[in-house]
C-alpha cells in the first residue's frame, strides 16, 4: 500500500476588489507579521511567503488556500477517491510532463484550494 500524501499550507490567498485594496492589505500584513512584500504581479502581490494578496476576487468567495504536497498527481488521486474533482484548465506541468499545480473545483468555507509541488 502506498503512503498517503502529506499536505502543508503553502499560503493563504485573500481576495480584494482592486489593486488599491490589495496594496493596502499587503502593507498591513507585512507590518503585522514582519515580512516584506514580494512577487508583485498583475493579479497578486505576496506578503512574504504567507499571504497571496489578490488584486481581484475571481477564486473563492474569500480567496484560496494553497496546499503544498510532494506529488500533486498522487494527491489528486487521493482526493478524487474522496469525490473531489479538478479544474482541468488550471493544470500546470513540470518539465517531465507531471502535473505540478491544479485547483480543486469545490469550494470550502468560502475558499478554493489548489495543490502545488
Amino acid at each position: 500500500m502506498s503512503e498517503k500524501p502529506k499536505y502543508r499550507i503553502a499560503h493563504v490567498g485573500i481576495n480584494n476588489e482592486n489593486s488599491e485594496e490589495a496594496y493596502a492589505l499587503t502593507k498591513v500584513l507585512c507590518d503585522l507579521f514582519g515580512v516584506e512584500p514580494n512577487r508583485d504581479g498583475p493579479n497578486n502581490i505576496f506578503a512574504g511567503d504567507l499571504f497571496e494578496v489578490m488584486k481581484h476576487s475571481r477564486r473563492g468567495a474569500h480567496g484560496h488556500i494553497g496546499l503544498q504536497t510532494d506529488d500533486v498527481e498522487a494527491a489528486m488521486a487521493d482526493l478524487a477517491a474522496k469525490g473531489i474533482t479538478f479544474q482541468e484548465d488550471t493544470y500546470r506541468y513540470d518539465e517531465n510532463g507531471k502535473i505540478r499545480f491544479v485547483y480543486l473545483k469545490q469550494e470550502f468555507g468560502g475558499f478554493q484550494f489548489h495543490l502545488t509541488k
